[in-house]
C-alpha cells in the first residue's frame, strides 16, 4: 500500500506541472508568504545564465566545481544537474520529455564534455536520452530499489498514465551499469553520499554542500498522504538542516537555500496543526490558504486534504 501510495506521489508530482503556469500567475497577485526572514537567498557563488531554445540553464561557479542547473520549462517542472570538475562531469538525472534532448546534449557538448557519468534517483526514466553519437556515457549509477519500482514495483502503471499526459514522455527505465549503495562514492573526481529515501535516494555533494533531493518548493503546497507521511517528510527536513546543506537542488524547483528550508518546516508544522484542529476538508483548505496565501501548486493541497479527510 505503501508503494503504492508512492506511486501515486510520482505520477501527481510530475502531471502537477501542468498546472503550474496558471498557479505561478495567481501567486503573483497576492501577498508574499510568512515566514519573510527565510525566503530565497542569493547564493554566496556568482551564476549565470543561458537561455536555450526550450530551457534554461543556471551555472553556479564554485571554482574547482561549476554546477549546471538545467530548467527544462516542460509539462511537469523538471530540473536537471550537469557537474563539472577538471574536465570531467556528471549528470545527475535527465529529461523526462523527449523535445529537451537535444539542446540538453547541444549544451553539454558545448561545454567539451564528450564522456560524462549519469546518476539517476528518483527519476530513472527517459533512458532513450543517452542514445546519441554526441555523448559517451562512461557509467550509469542508481539504486536497486530506485529502479525496481518503475520496472517490477508501484511505480510500473504510473509511466503508462505520465505518457498519456504527454506523448513525448519518455517511459524508458534505465538499466544501471553500476547499482550504488548507501554511503560515499567518488564518480569523475566528485565525491558523493548516497542515503536512502524509500523508493530513491537522496544525492549529496559535500564539496559544494549541496544535496540533491526528490522536491522541496518553499513556496508551493505539498501533498501529503497520511500523518506518518507527513512526520516523516518533517524528520527529514530536520535531517537537512542537522548536516547544514546550504543548497538544495530537487528534480522539481530552481535551486533553494536552508531558509527555503526552514519556510518548507515551517510549513509542514503548522500544516498538521490544522489539520488536527480541522473538523472537515474545506475547513482545513480554508484555514491553509489563509495562513500561506500565495502559495503554489494549489492541486497538492487538494490532494493534501482528500488523503486527510473524508469528508
Amino acid at each position: 500500500m505503501k508503494n503504492l501510495v508512492l506511486a501515486l506521489f510520482c505520477a501527481i508530482t510530475l502531471c502537477g506541472g501542468i498546472n503550474m503556469a496558471a498557479a505561478a500567475e495567481q501567486k503573483a497577485a497576492v501577498e508574499k508568504p510568512k515566514f519573510e526572514e527565510g525566503t530565497m537567498r542569493k547564493f554566496a557563488v556568482g551564476n549565470t545564465t543561458v537561455q536555450l531554445q526550450k530551457g534554461t540553464v543556471w551555472i553556479y561557479n564554485y571554482g574547482d566545481i561549476k554546477l549546471h542547473a538545467y530548467e527544462t520549462k516542460d509539462t511537469f517542472g523538471s530540473f536537471v544537474y550537469l557537474l563539472e570538475k577538471n574536465g570531467q562531469a556528471v549528470l545527475l538525472e535527465s529529461p523526462p520529455i523527449k523535445d529537451n534532448y537535444a539542446e540538453w546534449i547541444d549544451y553539454i557538448t558545448g561545454l567539451g564534455d564528450k564522456n560524462i557519468d549519469l546518476i539517476v534517483s528518483y527519476h530513472p526514466v527517459g533512458a532513450t536520452f543517452i542514445d546519441t553519437d554526441k555523448l559517451t556515457f562512461r557509467n550509469v549509477y542508481s539504486m536497486k530499489n530506485a529502479v525496481d519500482f518503475y520496472t517490477v514495483g508501484a511505480g510500473v502503471p504510473s509511466l503508462a498514465q505520465l505518457k498519456k499526459r504527454n506523448e513525448l514522455f519518455d517511459e524508458s527505465v534505465y538499466k544501471p551499469t553500476i547499482l550504488l549503495k548507501e554511503g560515499a562514492i567518488e564518480i569523475a573526481g566528485i565525491t558523493f553520499e548516497m542515503t536512502n529515501a524509500d523508493i530513491a535516494f537522496d544525492v549529496a555533494i559535500p564539496e559544494i554542500n549541496s544535496v540533491h533531493p526528490h522536491i522541496l518548493g518553499h513556496d508551493k503546497h505539498t501533498l501529503v498522504f497520511s500523518y506518518e507521511f507527513l512526520d516523516a517528510y518533517i524528520a527529514q527536513l530536520k535531517r537537512y538542516q542537522d548536516k547544514g546543506y546550504d543548497m538544495f537542488i530537487s528534480s522539481h524547483s530552481e535551486p533553494e537555500t536552508k531558509g527555503d528550508v526552514t519556510i518548507k518546516l515551517h510549513y509542514l508544522q503548522e500544516m498538521k496543526k490544522i489539520a488536527l484542529a480541522s473538523s472537515t476538508k474545506q475547513l482545513f483548505i480554508d484555514k491553509m490558504n489563509e495562513a500561506y496565501p500565495g502559495f503554489g501548486w494549489p492541486f497538492y493541497l487538494q490532494g493534501s486534504a482528500s488523503f486527510l479527510f473524508k469528508n
